[in-house]
């Protein structure tokens, strides 16, 4: 896991009128609570990837590209995630600093698989997002740079940087506890860019424009004269193209983080499937209506898979239930919907596929009484039986 940040949500003014026409106008935003990585994607967090995934990068096969996002090759090659445009390898010393030359698209497949390591979902963050956060968020002291108005304190950048990226984390953080955002690499985000969409951005948790021909960067890089290190400076690239100083941080929205880890009623909820046939187990939750599965719920997964784990012959089928707040059919379809969304958690983490079934029951109980011990209803319930 990166280390992440919590960035509570809050109302900020995004844009600069004394910027470029692209910074203007300056317009409130609204965004939600979300996390974001402490630090840059470093080579060796990349490296891990492409060790465990034979992933090859955009800058790594060149005249694909056309045929891959059916976009024109790349012009001037600037070297690789792993070798620099000198052609040396990237050599272990700089296992610390931002992985560059990494296009979106790379950037994009990164979290992909981050997110299938970790059970949690990473993204790119948006624009609004990625200011909010180098703002200081609710804690912001109206910093003319990311933490601060000295800018050689907060930032590798032309001035300072020896023409080449840092370690992570050297220079001082901003009021949320967040390195490099101001300079070391230039940051991708997840929106297209458009050079007028602050005109028409939406107020609340804006995306950026529906379609586009490139991506947003931000962040100044070291690279970058002073004049692009204001927080408010906008980069663009096209997706497929990379950089020596192109890198990325994580992000994830906020609300399967907040939320407090559920509460197991017992240490071991599986503990009695063997001599009973079935458990009924509380605490997996969703939200009201949906089916993907909370990440609060996550330590009562990681339990199921350890019994699976541990009980390599066994097989189950898992039996959904529901809110018990739209018509049978609706009820069905939902309570269907989560047992298939916990089995997809519990194949994450490594369990084959064909040994589990599942089953829809609405908001009628199959096996076990649907109350607790004073009398409520106990919904947002799984039941899992032995086959």
């Amino acid at each position: 896991m990166p280390v992440m940040i919590k960035v509570e949500g809050g109302t900020f003014m995004m844009g600069n009128d004394d910027g470029s026409e692209d910074e203007k106008p300056l317009h409130s935003v609204t965004v939600d609570n979300f996390y974001i990585g402490k630090y840059e994607v470093t080579f060796q967090d990349f490296k891990r990837f492409v060790d465990a995934t034979g992933y090859l990068t955009d800058a790594e096969q060149p005249d694909s590209v056309n045929f891959k996002h059916g976009l024109p090759p790349r012009g001037v090659n600037n070297g690789t995630w792993k070798m620099y445009s000198s052609g040396l390898p990237v050599p272990p010393t700089d296992s610390l600093k931002p992985v560059g030359n990494v296009s979106w698209y790379d950037a994009v497949e990164y979290l992909k698989w981050l997110s299938k390591e970790t059970g949690k979902e990473f993204r790119l963050p948006t624009e609004a997002e990625w200011e909010y956060a180098a703002k200081g968020g609710n804690k912001s002291k109206g910093y003319k740079y990311v933490g601060g108005n000295n800018l050689n304190e907060v930032a590798w950048f032309i001035g300072n940087s020896d023409k080449r990226a840092h370690n992570i984390g050297q220079k001082m953080p901003n009021e949320l506890g967040i390195h490099d955002m101001a300079g070391n690499a230039r940051e991708w985000c997840s929106d297209w860019y458009g050079e007028s969409y602050y005109k028409t951005s939406s107020v609340e948790n804006p995306k950026g424009p529906d379609f586009g021909k490139n991506r947003i960067l931000r962040g100044g890089s070291w690279g970058s004269q002073e004049e692009r290190m204001r927080i408010s400076y906008r980069n663009e690239g096209y997706p497929y193209n990379s950089a020596l100083d192109f890198g990325f941080r994580p992000a994830i929205s906020g609300e399967p983080m907040v939320k407090p880890v559920a509460v197991i009623p017992e240490t071991d909820p599986m503990k009695n499937l063997d001599s009973q046939g079935f458990v009924d187990i509380y605490g997996i939750n969703f939200d009201i209506g949906k089916a993907d599965v909370k990440a609060e719920s996550y330590p009562i997964i990681e339990q199921i898979t350890k019994y699976l784990t541990e009980h390599p012959d066994t097989r189950i089928v898992i039996e959904g239930h529901t809110d018990n707040t739209g018509n049978d059919a609706l009820n069905l379809s939902l309570s269907d919907k989560r047992a298939m969304s916990i089995k997809a958690e519990i194949v994450k983490r490594g369990i084959d596929p064909s040994r589990m079934e599942t089953k829809g029951f609405g908001s009628s109980k199959p096996v076990a009484d649907n109350k607790t011990a004073d009398g409520r209803t106990q919904n947002r319930r799984v039941t899992i039986k032995k086959l």
